[in-house]
């Protein structure tokens, strides 16, 4: 057997055996139930393989926040997070919005609720359909 040929098999074997997944994206598109203030369009969240850390990404604004990432059950998660202060906010001063959200990775939906100090009444709140973009391990994707 050739270099080449057991370079290939090495190669199929070290695939087969690696996880199938890298990490976990789902990209939501959420729409206000509920006030549509400091209710995002679309978010991205980026999680670990073991589903304990997630990064979150407000599409509008494109800047990547760390989420606290509590399990609910086998199929659905409790992120928290907060956006951080930008330089066109109107509302400079006041206390940030802390984002509440829960995933269902079974049917793929996301509801959001976002609660902010001081604030009278109830919360906006908005819920949205999730897609899940399996990654490929990183191994894979420089086989290529």
């Amino acid at each position: 057997m050739g270099l080449r040929t057991s370079g290939i098999f090495a190669l199929f074997f070290t695939l087969s055996g690696a996880p199938v997944v890298a990490g976990h994206s789902f990209h939501c598109g959420i729409e206000p139930l509920s006030g549509d203030a400091w209710i995002p369009g679309q978010v991205s969240l980026q999680f670990t393989d073991d589903f304990k850390a997630a990064e979150v990404t407000d599409k509008a604004f494109e800047v990547p926040v760390r989420a606290r990432v509590v399990r609910h059950s086998s199929t659905s998660y409790a992120l928290n997070w907060t956006m951080p202060h930008l330089a066109v906010s109107e509302d400079a001063g006041r206390p940030q919005p802390l984002y509440r959200a829960v995933l269902n990775t079974a049917n793929l939906k996301m509801s959001l609720q976002v609660v902010r100090a001081g604030q009278s009444g109830s919360p906006p709140r908005g819920s949205g359909q999730c897609k899940w973009e399996h990654d490929l391990p990183l191994l894979a994707q420089n086989a290529g």
